[in-house]
């Protein structure tokens, strides 16, 4: 009997290998299809495989240099703008500085040129970018100077609290200075042929106002003799109410071995020993060292008030009329201002004078007489003295406090204070002043507000404050003149106007001081724009980079698209044979 056996079926047949082969250049081909159609290896970073770490980190760089560029591209026209404003603030002052050499415009048209120049550099240090007030350093939401209006007049805006402005206080320390007009000196008769001239005999006031003699008369001839004794001003004894905190702040006004004064702002931090208000103080003098204290001024706490325990002597100067002098004969006395200055009051003898005469005096009939002359026009040469060179002088001193104020408490700006006999400078620091500064007040260096991550490894400071010391003396230069009030041009006025020129000049920033703002962000622009160059160049690196790691080449993946069809073709060709096979077509 014939054993017939069953035939063997397709499935039977082991093309399971077969079918996954398929399956997997199938998949292949849609993945080339894919890269085709998209031209990138993949669309997940899975699908890089061993590329996808270097494809991250060149992504994570390329994000780094579009975030470096961001900075670059907000700060370059900051740049742009506070270059511009400091060039524009330069020129004002070369053309201030060039009338006041000159001395050409005179009293009121140095006043309009300066107030000119105030206006033109207050708008240059409120200019703004995109809302933020490039002269603010962090303070940057509001105008960092005050306007030339408000900083000269004051502000009245709040009838409740008016706040004083420079000219305010220049009439003040006018005030103090000039005392009853002939600068806080005083003429008497001691001697029916003698004339005396005696400083201020408050030591507070001879500290801080008015003229002290800075020597002994000189006579040109043998007609008169001169005894002098020198002044002596003891320095105040500082005393805290409370011992000061490392924060508190407080101003202390010097009086210097050489003549005029010194400011120091400072903190409880600079003091070396502040666990006891009588340590403080040791402290404060042992820093101050060769320094008398002049003035003290503070916020409460820390309370710091200071006393001249001591009255010092009064300098006096004393002129003996002993024979008549001759037509000619000359009597100068030489006298100290505050600011570190000197002037000379010098008087000539004549036969006859003009009553109102503060350059010569008559020769009288008798001796008497002749030094009754010389007390007389004394009084009137310290007087026009006074009214031009104090004057000038009392100008500069309060535009230099008006500037030196600050919106730290303790820190505002000195004010004179009229309610005693003698004037003196307020301890407690004033609430009703202008300040003229609204920016950020660190003391941290200005470029440091503002910091430009321009690479990985290089960042730039770009920030600027109103209150660096060069423009903050170019204010105060055009401030000087601006609130000077020369009025109408007299022998006096013009007097007063050639001595006040030649003060603010020496608060006028130099053209180097200037230029060093100009320079930081002439070389800050040069190093974004090199920056951004080199940024650039990096950019293009690791993009190339990127793009060989991602990016699927057309060409090549048609040509093994190709191949991989080919490839399937005949594995599916291979694949239908197999699947034919049987016992009965083998047996054929």
């Amino acid at each position: 009997m014939t054993t017939i056996y069953p035939s063997i079926p397709a499935s039977s047949y082991p093309i399971g290998r077969s079918a996954a082969d398929l399956m997997a250049l199938k998949q292949q081909i849609d993945q080339l299809s894919s890269q085709l159609s998209s031209g990138r290896v993949g669309e997940t970073f899975a699908e890089l495989g061993a590329s996808r770490s270097d494809s991250l980190s060149a992504r994570a760089m390329l994000s780094a240099l579009d975030g470096y560029d961001v900075g670059i591209t907000s700060a370059q026209p900051r740049v742009q703008l506070i270059s511009t404003s400091v060039a524009q603030i330069s020129k004002s002052v070369v053309t201030l500085r060039n009338a006041l050499v000159s001395n050409n415009p005179g009293p009121g048209a140095s006043e309009a040129l300066a107030r000119d120049g105030l206006e033109s550099t207050i708008a240059a240090l409120n200019q703004q970018i995109g809302g933020r007030y490039v002269f603010g350093g962090r303070e940057d939401r509001m105008p960092p100077v005050a306007s030339a209006a408000v900083l000269l007049d004051g502000d009245s805006s709040d009838p409740a609290k008016p706040l004083a402005g420079l000219k305010a206080l220049v009439a003040e320390q006018t005030r103090a200075d000039r005392g009853d007009g002939t600068g806080r000196l005083a003429v008497s008769r001691p001697s029916p042929t003698s004339v005396q001239l005696r400083e201020d005999a408050d030591p507070g006031a001879r500290a801080n106002f008015g003229f002290t003699l800075a020597g002994a008369a000189v006579v040109s001839s043998s007609f008169a003799t001169v005894s002098h004794s020198a002044g002596t001003i003891d320095g105040a004894v500082p005393q805290f109410a409370q011992a000061p905190l490392p924060s508190d702040r407080f101003r202390v006004v010097v009086n210097q071995p050489s003549g005029g004064q010194k400011t120091y702002d400072l903190s409880g931090a600079d003091l070396a020993d502040i666990s006891s208000p009588a340590n403080a103080a040791s402290s404060l003098l042992a820093l101050l060292g060769n320094g008398k204290i002049a003035s003290v001024q503070s916020a409460t706490p820390p309370g710091l008030q200071a006393t001249f325990a001591t009255g010092g002597t009064a300098g006096a100067l004393t002129i003996d009329v002993a024979r008549q002098p001759a037509v000619g004969d000359q009597l100068s006395i030489k006298l100290a201002l505050r600011d570190g200055t000197t002037t000379t009051v010098t008087l000539q003898a004549q036969s006859r004078v003009d009553a109102d005469s503060a350059l010569d005096f008559a020769i009288g009939a008798t001796l008497t007489e002749t030094a009754q002359n010389i007390s007389e026009s004394l009084r009137r040469a310290l007087a026009r003295a006074s009214d031009t060179v104090l004057a000038a002088s009392s100008t500069v001193r309060a535009t230099q406090d008006f500037f030196a104020g600050q919106s730290a408490p303790g820190l505002a700006a000195r004010r004179i204070d009229f309610s005693a006999a003698t004037p003196a400078y307020a301890q407690i620091a004033s609430t009703s002043t202008v300040t003229w500064y609204r920016g950020e007040g660190s003391t941290a260096a200005p470029r440091e507000a503002v910091v430009v991550q321009a690479s990985s490894t290089s960042a730039l400071a770009v920030g600027a404050r109103a209150n660096e010391d060069a423009l903050r003396s170019a204010l105060a230069g055009f401030a000087s003149v601006a609130a000077s009030g020369s009025g109408t041009t007299t022998a006096a006025s013009t007097e007063r106007s050639k001595s006040l020129a030649s003060r603010a000049l020496a608060l006028l920033p130099t053209r180097e001081a200037v230029d060093g703002i100009t320079n930081d962000f002439g070389l800050a622009q040069a190093a974004l724009s090199e920056a951004q160059s080199e940024n650039k160049a990096i950019r293009a690196i690791h993009r190339t980079q990127l793009d060989r790691l991602e990016s699927a080449p057309a060409e090549a993946v048609v040509a093994e698209l190709v191949s991989l069809q080919n490839r399937l073709q005949a594995s599916y060709q291979v694949t239908a044979m197999i699947s034919k096979l049987s016992l009965v077509n083998y047996l054929r």
